[in-house]
């Protein structure tokens, strides 16, 4: 599990039932062998069937109190000041220093989980089972923690966009001012593109998501957002850009002839 936020999820059955190691063991093995099915996370609850012994599912259920609106702010205002942060959970990956930054403002993205199983034990292997699937999509995709605590991907992203359009809490504005751009640099580097070594980050979950996050900038008219109008440049050029460092005869366009 590569995901910090996994790891922490699922560490938290430890926690909560201390001496339970077998079952988290026959957990597992239940998780792998694909007998978890039908997991969902909503706002404050995960739910799942798991295929144990009996003919019939077993039906899990975790909960969790979602953060209040006042939490969520703050969450809101950590977000909106760091760009990096909201790309970082676009990417897939958890944003470094979120956790810091709003444990200083008294709010914690992991709190008391409670758990039952319809077999009507507050332990066994197939809430593990599920605690372990919970965990692995929240390592799979930040979002869905913080789906559990209350706010689903689309609406955060909306929030912050919202949060930074205001300027509080030291958020950047939204956009840029096209009379402070050089057009020059539009099209001639400032480097030698062939001098830099380029580190591959995993593709992100919503491409061009940090344009869109951006919003449009000052002064912008039009049907049009920004966002719609120039991610297919973003997206082809992305993908080009990811052509040119994974192989070594970069002659043709991904996709194409080179030609267009």
């Amino acid at each position: 599990m590569n995901s910090r936020w996994g790891q922490r999820f699922a560490e938290q059955f430890e926690h909560a039932h201390p001496g339970a190691g077998q079952s988290q063991v026959k957990g597992r093995a239940l998780l792998r062998s694909g007998r978890v099915t039908d997991v969902r996370v909503r706002t404050g609850l995960v739910s799942a069937r798991v295929q144990g012994s009996r003919a019939t599912p077993l039906t899990v259920t975790l909960r969790q109190a979602p953060l209040d609106n006042a939490q969520w702010q703050r969450v809101l205002v950590a977000l909106a000041s760091q760009v990096r942060h909201t790309a970082r959970l676009l990417a897939g990956q958890v944003p470094e220093g979120l956790e810091a930054e709003l444990e200083a403002a008294n709010v914690s993205l992991f709190g008391t989980v409670t758990a039952d199983c319809t077999d009507g034990r507050s332990t066994c292997e197939h809430i593990a089972a599920v605690w372990l699937a919970a965990a692995e999509r929240i390592a799979a995709d930040p979002f869905e923690l913080l789906r559990l605590r209350g706010r689903g991907r689309e609406r955060l992203l909306v929030e912050t966009v919202t949060e930074r359009s205001r300027g509080g809490a030291g958020a950047p504005r939204s956009g840029v001012d096209p009379a402070r751009l050089d057009p020059s640099a539009w099209t001639r580097a400032s480097i030698d593109p062939l001098s830099l070594e380029l580190g591959l980050e995993p593709e992100p979950r919503t491409p061009a998501g940090l344009l869109r996050l951006l919003g449009d900038p000052p002064g912008w008219a039009g049907g049009v957002s920004a966002g719609d109008l120039f991610a297919p440049l973003v997206i082809r050029a992305a993908a080009w850009a990811r052509h040119l460092a994974t192989v070594d005869d970069a002659g043709d366009e991904p996709g194409g002839s080179g030609q267009g």
